[in-house]
């Protein structure tokens, strides 16, 4: 448990420094620039290493001495962070936040399997939802907090400042990672080059086609990325900024009450399933439908849309975030540990690339029908309800 416990706090203490300079960045070039369209543009091109991080991360975790890859991860991005801060009043700015995002963001990408995969090594049992409960509780508050820290201490520090800050976090937790001390790691790293990173890519698809039980994980990800997650994340900022004619200031409030509700699950998570365990995560992702379609009925009352949407909103994310807690030990039972690396890592990016297709429809969605949005949100979580059931009706959940 205490190498457990210094996993976490390397975690919190890498994932915070990772979040501030994510958002302070892309700030701190639109400051300098003013160029929305660059802000924009600058965010979604860094955010594709992420993708090519995860499956590289996931044959990693699988091939290498964990300890010895996060403690890695951890250096390379301390020195990312310093030579950006000695670079930054002699290179040009674009391509300097480019590079310097897109490394922080693969990293990310290469680092988070990694953890994940370190967990049933450590933890069995109620150990390893609690375990798993733990981690997800320390991603949400870190990408809570570590944009409001990073705003606060860009202003203080100025770019250059919180580079060197954030550089000497990383260090920190790559000294706390080589001590650590894990049961049955890959005793020595193998042999690795492009062909065996695309041979365990391979050997990963194949065995997710021959596990009904993986596939079943893989179609739940899936729905909840694709049908349900982004009915809320699209829909708040139209609801809030567009139909209620907010301020940002309540916006700004309602995305804190929306992560509120994530942390709660997270801490939630490692007493409800142990002491009520479940073998599907069918009636989470139904309970997801329903509180979309329950917010689609509120806010055809007037006194009521704002209420709900801070309500249902935190309920949301919530039983959001036990889905993936239980979803993770799922996995993490049902996957040998020699392939449990590549399979979160591939499962990571199936949610990465379902997730947009999402936003976009809704997006659409909310735009054709601006002047019902209630309409949308409703058939959310009626049409997501139903594909949960056509699943179920064929045992894919």
């Amino acid at each position: 448990m205490n190498t457990f416990i210094l996993i976490v706090l390397g975690q919190i203490i890498s994932l915070f420094g990772n979040a501030a300079l994510r958002f302070a960045l892309p700030l701190y070039l639109l400051r300098q620039t003013g160029s929305a369209a660059l802000y924009g543009g600058i965010t979604a091109l860094a955010m594709l290493p992420a993708l090519a991080g995860m499956l590289t991360g996931g044959a990693l975790a699988d091939r290498c001495r964990k300890t010895r890859l996060m403690a890695l991860l951890d250096l390379a991005t301390a020195g990312i962070a310093a030579a950006a801060a000695a670079g930054l009043p002699h290179l040009p700015l674009l391509p300097l936040v480019l590079t310097v995002l897109g490394s922080l963001y693969a990293i990310q990408g290469l680092y988070q399997p990694v953890v994940r995969a370190c967990l049933p090594l450590l933890l069995n049992g109620t150990q390893l939802l609690r375990g798993n409960a733990v981690i997800q509780l320390v991603d949400t508050v870190d990408e809570l907090l570590g944009p409001l820290l990073g705003a606060v201490l860009l202003e203080h520090l100025g770019i250059r400042g919180l580079l060197v800050l954030c550089g000497c976090c990383f260090a920190l937790s790559a000294g706390m990672e080589l001590c650590l001390r894990i049961p049955q790691d890959v005793p020595y790293d193998t042999k690795l080059s492009v062909r065996s990173l695309w041979a365990d890519l391979r050997e990963s698809a194949q065995f997710f086609t021959g596990q009904a039980a993986v596939l079943r994980l893989a179609a739940a990800i899936a729905a909840v990325n694709l049908l349900e997650v982004p009915a809320l994340t699209v829909g708040v900022p139209v609801l809030v900024v567009q139909t209620l004619q907010k301020s940002d200031a309540s916006l700004g409030l309602v995305q804190a009450v929306l992560s509120a509700g994530g942390i709660l699950g997270g801490v939630l998570a490692g007493t409800v399933f142990v002491r009520h365990p479940i073998r599907s995560g069918t009636p989470l992702l139904l309970a997801l439908s329903g509180v979309c379609a329950a917010l689609g009925l509120a806010l055809r009352v007037s006194v009521l849309q704002f209420g709900s949407i801070l309500v249902l909103g935190a309920v949301f994310m919530a039983v959001a975030a036990l889905f993936n807690v239980w979803f993770f030990a799922q996995l993490q039972v049902l996957v040998p540990q020699a392939q449990l690396g590549k399979t979160t890592a591939c499962l990571s990016v199936l949610a990465c690339l379902t997730q947009p297709i999402g936003q976009a429809a809704y997006g659409s969605a909310f735009q054709h029908w601006a002047a019902h949005p209630a309409d949308v949100l409703l058939a959310a979580g009626v049409l997501s309800a139903l594909v949960l059931w056509l699943l179920q009706t064929r045992r894919t959940v």
